[in-house]
């Protein structure tokens, strides 16, 4: 086929065996915050690479933050873009962003498995000293490893956890046996809310707000949630946490209810502070997004409402010693259907397995 014999031209270059000493500057495209925070044991593991390393990292508008406090970053670029499904306008991006980066570095991981020419044609005039991928998806009849601008390929499993993928890929690096736990830097707010909490009493926060409407919870599922949470056990505390753009209007819904025990978290100003929030709390009940990864850093109980599709859980499973996960019944990327009663009998679940309360709820 004509566009494969495009892709093999474009896609080829000398091979070279990996030599981890020669590899000064790294890029690695951190991504949105829940993929920023799976990504910090390969950021820690590439740091002890070797004692010259510099590590840039590229992350969503809102994201820099979560990695502005980590001693080894060297450089974030923040994308401000907003995310388009526009395919001339990705492709544009893609070559414009090569360009700004040629010959920059000596490591690049491309994450995807995809074969489109504007993708490849963009790592070709990136042109990185090395170049780690996964196996091609195989199109246009391509071999799933014959594009030779790779320098290592990866293996990736069906039912794989996101922590692992980006570990296995640095095997050829010879770090995949690395730690695999999260960890985050939130400078001044690593501490800052320590006392924010009533440690008599079990401090709730929920989270209804996912990156898309169909895997957010509406306020009236999440008035209903509140209300009944309330209602498991006598010293609970709910606190609703919100984006900037949504906190006026879930401060009319705490008033509305004037519950004493239904509380709106302060307004952040960054996801590091809203992460040093949740750092103090005893459980964590959230839609599928980032904040279940943060507090997966943590070790704090969750009850996550996740879409129905089976590769969001498989892929970005908490990390916490327990948790609780529930799941949508009718469209594939939506939580639509979920059941109310599962979570609070989830919740619940979760309280009664740990009685004794120090501080905050670690199980």
């Amino acid at each position: 086929m004509i566009r494969g014999l495009f892709i093999r031209l474009v896609g080829k270059k000398r091979r070279e065996n990996i030599d981890k000493d020669k590899i000064k500057k790294i890029l690695i495209n951190g991504g949105r915050i829940g993929d920023i925070v799976v990504k910090t044991p390969m950021l820690e593991a590439l740091a002890k690479l070797n004692k010259d390393v510099k590590i840039d990292i590229k992350v969503v508008k809102g994201g820099k933050s979560l990695v502005e406090n980590i001693p080894y970053i060297s450089k974030i670029i923040e994308d401000q873009k907003k995310p388009t499904r526009n395919r001339v306008v990705r492709g544009y991006r893609e070559i414009r962003d090569a360009f700004k980066n040629r010959k920059k570095y000596d490591l690049y991981f491309d994450f995807t498995n995809n074969c489109r020419f504007i993708h490849i044609l963009s790592l070709k005039i990136m042109s990185p000293k090395y170049l780690i991928g996964r196996y091609r998806m195989e199109k246009f009849g391509i071999k799933k490893d014959e594009l030779t601008i790779f320098d290592g390929y990866i293996n990736v499993k069906s039912n794989a956890h996101a922590v692992d993928i980006n570990m296995d890929y640095l095997r050829p690096l010879g770090l995949d046996k690395e730690s695999r736990k999260y960890r985050l830097y939130l400078g001044e707010n690593e501490s800052k809310y320590k006392s924010y909490f009533d440690k008599n009493k079990i401090n709730i926060i929920v989270n209804s707000k996912a990156s898309s409407d169909s895997r957010s919870l509406p306020l009236d599922k999440l008035k209903e949630l509140v209300l009944n949470l309330i209602k498991v056990e006598n010293n609970i505390v709910v606190h609703l946490m919100s984006i900037p753009s949504e906190f006026d209007i879930l401060k009319k819904l705490v008033e509305e209810l004037n519950i004493k025990n239904i509380k709106l978290l302060p307004k952040t100003r960054s996801i590091s502070e809203a992460a040093g929030i949740l750092k103090y709390s005893d459980m964590l009940v959230s839609v599928d997004t980032g904040v279940i990864h943060i507090a997966s850093t943590y070790d704090i109980p969750i009850v996550g409402i996740y879409p129905f599709a089976n590769m969001n859980i498989e892929l970005f499973d908490p990390k916490s010693g327990r948790y609780e996960l529930i799941r949508g019944n009718k469209k594939i990327n939506s939580i639509e259907g979920f059941s109310l009663d599962e979570v609070i009998n989830s919740v619940d679940k979760i309280i009664k397995e740990e009685r004794v309360y120090d501080k905050r709820c670690v199980i």
